[in-house]
């Protein structure tokens, strides 16, 4: 049995011995498939009964007047309720802001036209509240493999802290923006989980 930090590359994955192994992680570093990335994409699909309910969901969410029209699709991703705890706060976790969600949309509003963000969340009564405008779609009373399978059909990301966040910027797989702050430098989660291991070197923090 092999088991690694969640976010930090471990180079023991590189050296396996030739035996069945049982690894406990969820890998949640690119480094560890950067060279097989295409192949992963074609294995890690979604049942087509899951496909299905997120596409139909999302054409219900289409403005009428975009209906012939290009326009992106941007997941935001916003988790909250367990890492706002005191107890996360000191292990290096940072609180995500309206203002981050705010300079994150600018950052799409001025490359496209017309966008169209898609909120998953832990906390929609806060993103009702502090992220809200005619073009932000909330998702709500769906499955977290639903709302991963919304993810993968829109273009773009902004994330927050967790893992859920990382493999729906990783699915969506276009522009990723995060939390520049995260983890706090110095706290004992920037050690554990350091960014240069976690995202992509083309990744946008802001």
């Amino acid at each position: 049995m092999v088991a690694t930090d969640h976010c930090m590359y471990d180079r023991k994955f590189e050296r396996l011995s030739a035996r069945n192994i049982s690894m406990i992680s969820v890998f949640a570093s690119y480094k560890y498939f950067r060279q097989v990335e295409d192949e992963l994409r074609i294995d890690l699909t979604f049942k087509s009964n899951i496909l299905y309910t997120a596409r139909q969901w999302l054409e219900t969410q289409t403005p009428h007047a975009w209906k012939d029209k290009q326009f992106a699709r941007v997941v935001i991703h916003v988790r909250r309720t367990d890492h706002i705890t005191s107890h996360r706060v000191r292990e290096g976790c940072t609180t995500p802001t309206s203002e981050y969600f705010h300079r994150s949309m600018s950052y799409f509003t001025h490359c496209f036209d017309r966008v169209q963000f898609v909120i998953l969340t832990d906390d929609i009564a806060w993103c009702r509240k502090h992220i809200n405008a005619s073009n932000i779609v909330y998702s709500s009373g769906h499955s977290a493999i639903i709302d991963m399978a919304i993810a993968s059909l829109c273009d773009h990301a902004i994330i927050t802290v967790g893992t859920y966040g990382w493999w729906a910027a990783w699915f969506a797989n276009g522009v990723t923006i995060t939390q520049k702050n995260f983890p706090r430098k110095g706290s004992k989660l920037s050690k554990r989980c350091p960014r240069t291991d976690q995202y992509k070197p083309n990744w946008i923090g802001i």
